[in-house]
């Protein structure tokens, strides 16, 4: 079932609408809290939680990329848990640690945080696609530099300097759009 097919049966109100979601996105909504939480039941418990956020949430919310979307909702959700528990991930930790000294900390405001996500979603898009995806491995879904060089089939080495050289293009950019002074 496609994300707008999803969107119109939230929109309907129809309690088909949250049980298609999970068949159709459950195992990747439950990879991204188990890799932010790392323990089984924590993921449940978050995934719980996202069902409700996502049937709370639309309408009116009409996401335009409903897969995206939903992988924030379950992210956010999965933090907060972590927050709330005080059990925040090492590697959760050391990707804000890279990414706060190479940009110089982050904005305090909600609208600044937004347009720093659209700005980093700009960045992003003008990236070769594997390097994007790493970058997105280490600081959005929070996987180790290890685990994200695997996954992109690169050396430890070289994954960290691809990241060090993308995180510095994002400072330069960010500089270049009056973001960062």
């Amino acid at each position: 079932m496609t994300g707008q097919e999803l969107t119109d049966l939230y929109f309907a109100r129809s309690e088909q609408a949250v049980e298609a979601t999970q068949a159709a996105y459950g195992a990747y909504c439950r990879a991204i809290a188990l890799g932010i939480l790392g323990c089984e039941e924590d993921a449940e418990e978050c995934l719980s939680d996202v069902w409700l956020r996502v049937w709370n949430a639309i309408p009116p919310e009409r996401p335009e990329h409903f897969k995206g979307w939903l992988a924030a909702v379950t992210r956010n959700q999965a933090l907060t848990l972590r927050r709330k528990r005080a059990r925040q991930p090492q590697t959760v930790d050391d990707a804000a640690l890279e990414l706060a000294v190479d940009l110089g900390g982050g904005p305090a405001e909600d609208l600044e945080g937004k347009e720093l996500g659209r700005l980093i979603s700009q960045f992003l898009a003008g990236q070769p696609e594997a390097n994007r995806n790493l970058f997105l491995r280490r600081y959005w879904y929070g996987d180790t530099v290890e685990e994200a060089a695997r996954r992109a089939g690169w050396s430890v080495g070289r994954a960290k300097s691809g990241l060090h050289r993308m995180r510095k293009k994002l400072r330069d950019y960010l500089i270049k759009e009056d973001y960062l002074l």
